[in-house]
């Protein structure tokens, strides 16, 4: 995947943080894989920190960038020590951008990942809608495969360098924005 965990806390990355939480000030998030942790399992993970360990379960969003492209929040968990530090207590883990959210806990029902663009283009713009549709939960499995391909696609383009202002994929001549980016964006 193109998105990484940010190694310095940037300006758009402050102002993306204060779309997602108005008051909100990210924290590093160290990481503390514990053994009883379970991967892709957050709030099951720091549930069992909490029990082993005190502190609390702090919900909130994992912020990631694309360099130069764009940014994307993903609402996640981490453990609050007794001492107010931050843990990332998945296994594998690593550092967090993490921005504590107190409006919303997760509750058994998945809240849809944030993305922002860090510039206007119309391949990027189609590549993060589609990312925003497939992490909906109510998608059928055809659906949900025909996306994917496609955000493989898009972010495959993208990788290259490409752009919506340059020639289509599909060899038709056009420029892509007055191409494919019409067809896909008339069918989502």
């Amino acid at each position: 995947m193109a998105f990484v965990d940010p190694v310095r806390f940037s300006n758009p990355l402050r102002r993306f943080a204060r779309t997602l939480v108005a008051d909100g000030e990210p924290e590093v998030a160290a990481p503390l894989p514990l053994p009883e942790s379970l991967g892709g399992e957050p709030w099951y993970s720091v549930g069992r920190a909490v029990a082993a360990l005190g502190g609390q379960r702090v919900d909130g969003w994992c912020l990631q960038e694309w360099p130069g492209q764009a940014l994307r929040a993903v609402f996640s968990a981490c453990w609050r020590d007794g001492s107010g530090r931050l843990w990332n207590v998945l296994p594998g883990s690593q550092a967090w951008l993490f921005l504590p959210d107190p409006q919303r806990r997760y509750e058994g029902v998945p809240i849809v990942e944030r993305y922002q663009a860090l510039h206007r283009d119309a391949l990027l713009e189609d590549y993060l809608r589609v990312c925003g549709i497939l992490a909906r939960p109510v998608l059928g499995e055809e659906t949900r495969l025909t996306l994917r391909q496609t955000c493989e696609r898009l972010e495959g383009w993208l990788e290259l360098g490409g752009s919506g202002s340059q020639p289509c994929p599909c060899q038709s001549g056009k420029r892509y924005q007055n191409c494919c980016s019409q067809r896909l964006r008339d069918s989502l």
